[in-house]
């Protein structure tokens, strides 16, 4: 199974304070809930699968294969960072534009305004935003981005300078974090987030279980926020308790979760659970999903067309030629290596991580139809997939 959740509050945590200033899909719809449905739902697909086929529209000119300038790729690390778990909590496209966009203090202090008059909305967005990037060791992985500076040596020329440019852009960011997490009283902050939360609501019962709570209280906020229908808390505790094991996250008693249906329920809203149920799916290591290959490679490849290629990258090496195109794996790998150094996912680019997008993109052992394919998956597709990632068109 993917080790992307293993210690997944860990995770998210290094995630969002390596200065994304943002919250997870890990990923997801604006409205925040998922629908719910019976267990059976996980194996919809029982049709074998078959070998995708490219959209038959004409190829047109695409940036798949152009690397965006430093100061774009920058904003939008910054950007699709913010939107994977602030637009679940409510936040609209035109804030997230704004927070990256040079406007960080006004949205912040319009937050707070409205969050003061109880808005419903604001408060766990803005909770997020302090309780995540307003701790007091945020400065501590300054450094790390700082020696990345300095390990870029290794690049190219061509590549280390707009690495290097993009980090540095990235380091003036957190500058302006430190500015407004100044002016932000975390405390009073969650304060709000805790009323909300014992309200029942489902977004802030979410935010207090990423705010630093010892396990056992994150457990159960995440369980609350689960049962509240907040999709990112199903993910999460679906998550810990297939993937990484963490049996005490489901709960006890008559009380306890059925991780299973968390994870239908989550993969209905959020596509990088999605690929999970396709890794349980395929390799049979998540204790009551059964083996069912054809729903595997088909929630792979709807993972995929939404963004998160982590299953069909897992699964497709292993797959006969007959069940997939060795060419679509190959072909799901250049636009997974292209987001990336658009920089949609959010994170911290790292020298490591530049080596490996660049080895991807070169390598001279691709084919021409593999390329080929890529770009059509990309004129079908791509839209679709920078929009899930939170990134500019």
């Amino acid at each position: 199974m993917t080790k992307r959740r293993i210690g997944l509050a860990g995770i998210i945590l290094l995630m969002f304070a390596i200065g994304v200033w943002v919250v997870l899909p890990k990923h997801s719809s604006p409205s925040g809930s998922a629908a719910s449905g019976p267990v059976t739902t996980i194996s919809e697909h029982h049709t074998p699968a078959q070998l995708a086929r490219a959209p038959t529209k004409p190829v047109e000119v695409s940036s798949l294969w152009t690397r965006p300038s430093a100061e774009a790729a920058s904003r939008n690390r910054r950007k699709s960072g913010f939107a994977w778990g602030l637009k679940q909590l409510g936040a609209t496209e035109q804030q997230l534009d704004r927070l990256v966009g040079g406007e960080l203090v006004g949205v912040v202090t319009e937050l707070k305004q409205k969050a003061q008059s109880g808005d419903p909305h604001s408060i766990p967005v803005l909770g997020q935003l302090a309780a995540v990037n307003c701790r007091p060791n945020r400065g501590s992985l300054t450094g790390f981005k700082s020696r990345q500076v300095a390990e870029a040596q290794a690049l190219p020329l061509a590549d280390r300078d707009w690495f290097t440019t993009t980090v540095n852009d990235d380091l003036a960011f957190d500058k302006e974090i430190d500015a407004v997490c100044d002016q932000v009283d975390t405390k009073e902050v969650l304060s709000w987030v805790t009323a909300r939360a014992n309200q029942g609501d489902g977004a802030s019962l979410w935010v207090l279980s990423e705010s630093g709570l010892q396990m056992k209280d994150m457990q159960q906020r995440l369980r609350e926020a689960s049962a509240a229908g907040f999709a990112l808390a199903q993910s999460e505790l679906a998550g810990l308790i297939l993937i990484s094991g963490d049996e005490g996250a489901a709960g006890t008693g008559a009380d306890k979760l059925n991780p299973v249906e968390l994870l239908s329920q989550a993969a209905s809203a959020i596509p990088a659970s999605k690929a999970d149920l396709a890794e349980c799916q395929y390799f049979g290591e998540c204790e009551g999903i059964p083996v069912d290959i054809d729903a595997a490679i088909a929630h792979a490849r709807e993972a995929a067309q939404e963004g998160y290629f982590s299953a069909i990258l897992r699964i497709g090496p292993h797959l006969p030629a007959g069940q997939m195109d060795p060419n679509e794996v190959t072909a799901w790998g250049l636009i997974d290596a292209s987001v990336r150094q658009q920089g949609c996912g959010g994170g911290v680019l790292t020298v490591r991580a530049m080596q490996n997008i660049m080895s991807t993109l070169n390598a001279p052992n691709i084919t021409a139809a593999a390329r080929e394919q890529a770009e059509q998956f990309w004129s079908a597709y791509g839209s679709q997939i920078k929009a899930n990632l939170g990134c500019d068109p």
